[in-house]
């Protein structure tokens, strides 16, 4: 094992040494991309090496093989396998066990069997997918040596995934709760609404003109019952937070009645409506010339808080448009438009006066739902299988609130691969394997492979200088 390193590592050397005599000094990035190809393959063939010494100790296991009646089948079987490394091709031993035929050294490099893509490989397709296309991220990701499906696969077997709150978190006198939905397209022509709730401690000024929500957090409700939703909003926030110690809670939203539904777990929470849909509103409500020239009285009283008058300029508009319109289709959507906008905005009164209390930041829900949803889900033409959506849901909510994906995630719907792979034996032969580990890093540990002169072949070069230099400023702990 020692000639082996020293052999990769003086090959290595040496080909730093005539990539900079060949190049030179040039540009920094370009150098650093080099570099850093040259150093990839240098980890891959120690890579190598390790694997090549535990599959060397299963076969040397003879009597405790026999003894398990495990035979080998096939040796030198090739596997490729795209790591973080790059392209990883290494060999191993086909063995016949009692129930049937397995790699054991893929089990305890828990490998499963049809893997072309190594786990730590997985959990970055998968964490890029989360903000990107599944095509995009195979391409920043795996190069593009991977396809959109196989993405799409990683992103399909991970597991479940949530927000933790830290715990750490000071608890505001207020807390601001968030709601809205974004709507995306499926592949069957039809819609999906996900529910996304925003919880904060309110906002602070970011720099000039420009605020930012404190400490965050997001929850994603597709397929949830809106109690069920609002039942996980509030233990989240009873993990980040001490309610005790809460004085208020704001609500913002659209009006909408699984919205509504928060008020059950934050009783007495102060609901405020969204400015967005309620400048929507009042747009469509005072749109053309009999709206506009009753806008001014209509804008005055909600200003005023004078609900009556309010009401009355919306019939005053309706009566308008029925008498003056000429009957047809257009008196009909405009007269509905009226009915339901004027409707809208009086059945929402109060949420919307609280929109100027004190304690009232300011509604960003259609940012929210913009930042976090849309711009995945939305915002360019595409479709959604719901079982894709719901998975993608979940991993984009997760990644937005600051979590990200890990090997163990990309391989927890797989079951216990290394074990599917060896049976009872796995335990047992991966001792085997971390012994021949111990004797030969023993062997290595005063690093005496740097002192060995007769393996450095030719004159005394500049590689010759590095690996003798290396030697003797080296420090062991």
């Amino acid at each position: 094992m020692e000639n082996i390193i020293l052999r990769i590592v003086t090959e290595t050397t040496r080909k730093f040494l005539e990539y900079y005599r060949e190049n030179g000094l040039s540009a920094l990035y370009r150098m650093a991309e080099d570099i850093r190809a040259i150093s990839d393959g240098m980890a891959r063939e120690i890579l190598k090496a390790f694997i090549a010494e535990v599959d060397k100790a299963l076969v040397d296991a003879r009597d405790e093989r026999m003894g398990d009646r495990i035979r080998i089948r096939q040796s030198g079987v090739p596997r490729s396998l795209l790591t973080v490394l790059g392209s990883l091709t290494y060999e191993r031993t086909y063995f016949d066990v009692k129930d049937g035929r397995e790699y054991i050294l893929d089990g305890i490099l828990e490998v499963d069997a049809y893997d072309r893509v190594d786990a730590g490989v997985s959990a970055r397709l998968v964490n890029g997918a989360a903000k990107v296309s599944y095509e995009r991220s195979a391409e920043t990701f795996a190069g593009g040596l991977v396809s959109r499906q196989t993405v799409r696969n990683k992103v399909m077997n991970t597991g479940e995934t949530a927000y933790v709150p830290s715990g750490e978190t000071e608890t505001p006198e207020a807390v601001h709760v968030f709601a809205d939905e974004d709507h995306v397209s499926l592949l069957d022509g039809k819609t999906a609404a996900v529910p996304l709730v925003t919880v904060c401690g309110g906002k602070r000024r970011a720099c000039e003109g420009r605020f930012e929500l404190i400490e965050p957090f997001h929850v994603q409700g597709f397929g949830m019952k809106p109690e069920k939703l609002w039942e996980y909003v509030y233990a989240l926030c009873s993990e980040k937070y001490d309610m005790n110690k809460v004085k208020e809670v704001y609500l913002y939203g659209d009006g909408a009645a699984w919205i509504e539904a928060g008020t059950n777990l934050f009783p007495g929470a102060v609901r405020v409506l969204d400015e967005f849909h309620l400048k929507s509103g009042m747009r469509r409500l005072l749109a053309g010339e009999i709206g506009g020239a009753l806008a001014p009285r209509a804008r005055a009283a909600l200003a005023r808080n004078d609900k009556e008058t309010f009401a009355e300029s919306v019939r005053f508009i309706a009566d308008a448009t029925f008498w003056l319109m000429s009957e047809g289709k257009e008196r009909d959507a405009r007269l509905k438009s009226v009915k339901e906008n004027g409707g809208y905005i009086l059945s929402h009164w109060n949420a919307i006066q609280n929109i100027r209390l004190p304690g009232s930041t300011g509604s960003c829900t259609e940012a929210m739902v913009s930042h976090v949803l849309s711009e995945r889900f939305s915002r360019n033409p595409m479709g959604w299988s719901k079982a894709g959506l719901s998975k993608m849901a979940m991993i984009r909510v997760f990644v937005m609130n600051g979590g990200r994906i890990t090997p163990a995630d990309v391989t927890a719907l797989k079951g216990d691969g290394r074990k599917d792979a060896v049976l009872a034996h796995i335990d047992k032969y991966e001792r085997i394997a971390r012994k021949q580990q111990e004797e030969t890093l023993n062997g290595m540990k005063d690093w005496s492979l740097f002192d060995r002169e007769t393996m450095i072949p030719g004159k005394r070069g500049g590689t010759r200088v590095i690996v003798e230099a290396l030697g003797r400023t080296r420090k062991v702990g």
